[in-house]
């Protein structure tokens, strides 16, 4: 499959590679082929435009979730931030973050084959965790863009 920015992917591989060219411990990506690349950057957008993202996109027919339009707080600016026809750098972000998860954590998005105990002669391991198919860096990313922070759970004070 081809990636198209746009269409099936917030980036190209090529500002993936960019992004990366800064990041430390960024040798998984590095090292990856193309394919792995592509598969990666498309993985993880899809992955991402499976969220309920605050706002409303801009047009019917536009691919991804982004652009969009709407308000949102962002805690490190500390203000609101209006969302236009761009993709916020917050997306974009989690887009290589995420890849990057999905390379390292080979087969992540495969429910299957989960291990909870192990024993191996007199060694025992139990409560064997696989990682969480988002890791916590994007969700903190990405929060203040999420309806209810990304939380399933609403609540109310009275």
């Amino acid at each position: 499959m081809a990636l198209t920015k746009g269409v099936n992917s917030y980036v190209t591989v090529e500002e993936a590679d960019t992004y990366f060219s800064d990041r430390l411990d960024s040798s998984y990506w590095t090292s990856a082929t193309s394919t792995r690349k592509v598969q990666a950057l498309i993985g993880a957008t899809s992955y991402l435009d499976d969220l309920k993202w605050i706002g409303v996109a801009i047009s019917d027919s536009q691919s991804l979730s982004f652009p969009r339009e709407g308000t949102y707080f962002d805690p490190r600016m500390g203000t609101e931030v209006i969302l236009d026809t761009t993709v916020p750098v917050r997306v974009i972000t989690a887009t290589y973050e995420l890849a990057y998860h999905f390379l390292v954590n080979n087969n992540i998005l495969d429910d299957t084959g989960s291990v909870f105990n192990l024993s191996v002669g007199d060694i025992s391991l139990s409560n064997i965790r696989k990682p969480s198919k988002l890791n916590p860096f994007v969700k903190r990313l990405i929060a203040p863009l999420l309806e209810n922070g990304g939380n399933s759970v609403w609540w109310r004070a009275n």
